[in-house]
C-alpha cells in the first residue's frame, strides 16, 4: 500500500501548490452569498417527500455522519471542513465523488460527506445519485419508493417529484431510480445537462454532491465531469491497485481534483468495518 499512499501524497501536493493544470476558480460574483447561521435552521420541506429512517438503520448501512459522538463521524467532519474550505475559496457549489472501480466506497463517502455538510447550518445539501448503472444511494437510506433521476431523464418528470428528505435537516436526496445499461448515452443528452444546471442554480446556498460512476468501468463519468466544479477521488486500501490509481490520475489531469480519499486505511482505527476517510 505504500506506493498508493505515495501517489495520494503527490496528488495532495499538486492540489495544495495550486499548480494543477486547468485548476479553475468560479468568479466571485457567481458564488452564492452565505447567510447568517439562523437563516437555514428549522427548514420545512413542504413539497419534498419526507422519508423516515432510523439512526439504527442508517448505522447498519454504515451511514454514521449524523452521529454527534462517533469516531468515524469525527473523521467525516474533518473531511467536511477541508472540502468546504476549498469550495468557498473558489466559489464552487458542485462536487462529484468517484473512484477507480465499483465497490470502493465512493457512494458511502458521498453520502456521509453530504450528511456532515448538511449539519453546517450555513447551507443546504442535495445528494444526487448519477451512477445510473449501479444506483445505490437510495439503499443506504432504506428508501423503496419508485422514481428517480432516470425518470426525469427518460420520462421528463420534474426533479421535485422524485426528491426525498431522510429526516436529516438540510439534506435532500435525488435517487437514481431503476438501473439502466445505456447510461453513457443518457448522461450525454441535453436534458441531463439541463438537469445538472437546474440542480446547481435552483437554490442559493446549496451544495450539490454527485455520486458519480467509477472512472475505469464506463465512460459515463466523463459526460458529467465537465459540468461540475470539483471532484473527490476515493481509493480503497487493499483493493484499488497502484496502476488503477495512476490511470485515474492521468484521466483527472486538468480537472479540479480537490482531494483523494484513502478509504479503510490501516492508519485509521477502523476495526468496526466503517469507512474512515484519509484525506
Amino acid at each position: 500500500m505504500e506506493p498508493i499512499k505515495a501517489a495520494i501524497e503527490r496528488a495532495r501536493h499538486q492540489r495544495n501548490s495550486g499548480e494543477a493544470p486547468g485548476f479553475k476558480k468560479r468568479s466571485p460574483a457567481s458564488a452564492a452569498p452565505v447567510p447568517n447561521d439562523e437563516a437555514l435552521t428549522g427548514i420545512e420541506y413542504t413539497h419534498t417527500f419526507q422519508h423516515q429512517v432510523s439512526r439504527d438503520d442508517l448505522a447498519a448501512n454504515r451511514v454514521i455522519a449524523q452521529e454527534k459522538r462517533h469516531a468515524f463521524a469525527d473523521a467525516y467532519r474533518m473531511l467536511r471542513t477541508q472540502v468546504l474550505s476549498k469550495l468557498r475559496d473558489n466559489g464552487w457549489t458542485t462536487l462529484g465523488v468517484t473512484s477507480a472501480g465499483a465497490g470502493q466506497g465512493k457512494t458511502l463517502t458521498a453520502t456521509n460527506l453530504a450528511i456532515s455538510m448538511a449539519r453546517n447550518v450555513k447551507h443546504t445539501v442535495l445528494l444526487a445519485d448519477f451512477d445510473l448503472r449501479r444506483p445505490n444511494v437510495r439503499n443506504l437510506f432504506n428508501y423503496e419508493r419508485e422514481g428517480g433521476l432516470i425518470d426525469c431523464i427518460e420520462r421528463g418528470l420534474p426533479v421535485e417529484d422524485v426528491l426525498f428528505t431522510p429526516d436529516i435537516d438540510g439534506l435532500v436526496v435525488l435517487p437514481g431510480g431503476e438501473a439502466v445499461d445505456e447510461s453513457s448515452e443518457l448522461l450525454g443528452t441535453a436534458r441531463v445537462s439541463g438537469l445538472v444546471q437546474e440542480l446547481r442554480d435552483r437554490y442559493q446556498n446549496r451544495i450539490v454532491i454527485f455520486d458519480l460512476p467509477p472512472l475505469l468501468v464506463t465512460d459515463d463519468v466523463f459526460e458529467i465531469m465537465p459540468q461540475l466544479d470539483s471532484l473527490l477521488f476515493v481509493v480503497e486500501e487493499g483493493k484499488t491497485r497502484r496502476d488503477e490509481v495512476a490511470r485515474c490520475m492521468d484521466l483527472l489531469e486538468g480537472k479540479n481534483l480537490i482531494g483523494t480519499i484513502l478509504n479503510k486505511s490501516r492508519d485509521s482505527q477502523s476495526s468496526y468495518g466503517y469507512q474512515t476517510p484519509y484525506y
